[in-house]
């Protein structure tokens, strides 16, 4: 697997607070009225991110590697590993497949027969 590295463009990161002092997230630019997702504090400003995909997108503003920037702590309680889902395999596997293919068997003699019985009706 070829690994293709992309470079981050870093966004002049200041904060657009209204003079009311509203937060506002970095990505969306919704205002805030509760806590937010997380909170990063970058230079003299802090930046925040309103849910989980605003948060995934933080680092085209701040660029990567900023947990120990991160002033919310206490709401990440720990890294976690990333799982890789995998693939499902057929679940019928020695799981009673003899019974199962010989229930699909049954089932096509019979949709043959009634196949056969319409289209002798048809042909009378």
């Amino acid at each position: 697997m070829e690994y293709k590295r992309t470079e981050v463009v870093k966004i002049d990161v200041a904060v657009e607070e209204e003079e009311d002092n509203t937060i506002r997230c970095i990505n969306c630019k919704k205002e805030l009225n509760e806590k937010p997702w997380i909170s990063v504090r970058c230079d003299e400003d802090i930046v925040h991110a309103c849910k989980y995909g605003c948060a995934q997108r933080l680092k085209y503003y701040i660029g990567t590697g900023y947990w120990d920037r991160v002033i919310n702590k206490e709401d990440f309680p720990g890294p976690r590993p990333v799982i890789q889902s995998k693939v499902r395999k057929d679940i019928t596997t020695n799981f009673g497949i003899e019974e199962i293919r010989l229930e699909i068997e049954e089932e096509e003699k019979r949709i043959q027969m009634i196949e056969d019985y319409e289209s002798d009706d048809s042909s009378n």
